[in-house]
């Protein structure tokens, strides 16, 4: 039977929890979104949710092993998009999908945790120029391993061609929606799509 309105996900049990570690066991963790009352034409929904909500819950466990407690994947995007050579909070949230209030809070927190720092624009005295830090550069080169584990894991379960497949199927499922279906040139080096 479904969820009743107002019913709290969190009280609906996990069966594999505990289970397995590492990127199965994370995915197992949100299994019970498919185990419940879902119908074939929602299936395809439910079991995308579940895979975000998975490799989100595995990536911030992994930056949390690795020291970087603070990272969570919004902030990890944010890294990616900052660059070596820098960027505004303007250009982060254009490039991030947010408002440059929600792209502020987002630098102040690394900022704030020692992963970037802001500087005058030499460009623009009105502007302050977000860069990495040594600490923001060390964290990077961990998300960047990470993701292309991830990658790598989902590689091997389907294979080269299944990982362009699914590619190719999501970009054609967005564009159906009325949403680009591709990615923003700027993005076209981040996260899991990164050529190494």
């Amino acid at each position: 039977m479904g969820r009743r309105r107002g019913q709290d996900r969190r009280a609906v049990p996990d069966p594999h929890r505990g289970r397995r570690s590492g990127l199965p066991g994370k995915l197992d963790r949100y299994s019970y979104l498919v185990q419940q009352d879902t119908s074939s034409e929602s299936e395809l929904v439910t079991l995308l949710v579940g895979a975000v909500r998975g490799i989100s819950q595995l990536f911030s466990d992994r930056m949390t092993a690795a020291g970087f407690d603070e990272i969570r994947p919004t902030h990890g995007f944010a890294l990616t998009l900052v660059g070596e050579g820098g960027t505004t909070a303007t250009e982060l949230g254009r490039r991030l999908g947010m408002t440059k209030q929600s792209a502020g809070e987002v630098v102040s927190h690394l900022a704030r945790h020692g992963y970037v720092e802001r500087k005058p624009d030499p460009a623009d005295r009105r502007a302050r120029r977000i860069t990495l830090t040594e600490r923001g550069r060390e964290c990077l080169r961990v998300i960047w391993a990470e993701l292309s584990g991830i990658q790598g894991a989902w590689t091997k379960a389907v294979g080269n061609d299944g990982v362009e497949v699914l590619k190719e199927g999501l970009r054609a499922g967005m564009r159906q929606l009325g949403a680009s279906g591709e990615l923003p040139d700027n993005l076209s080096q981040a996260w899991w799509w990164r050529e190494n």
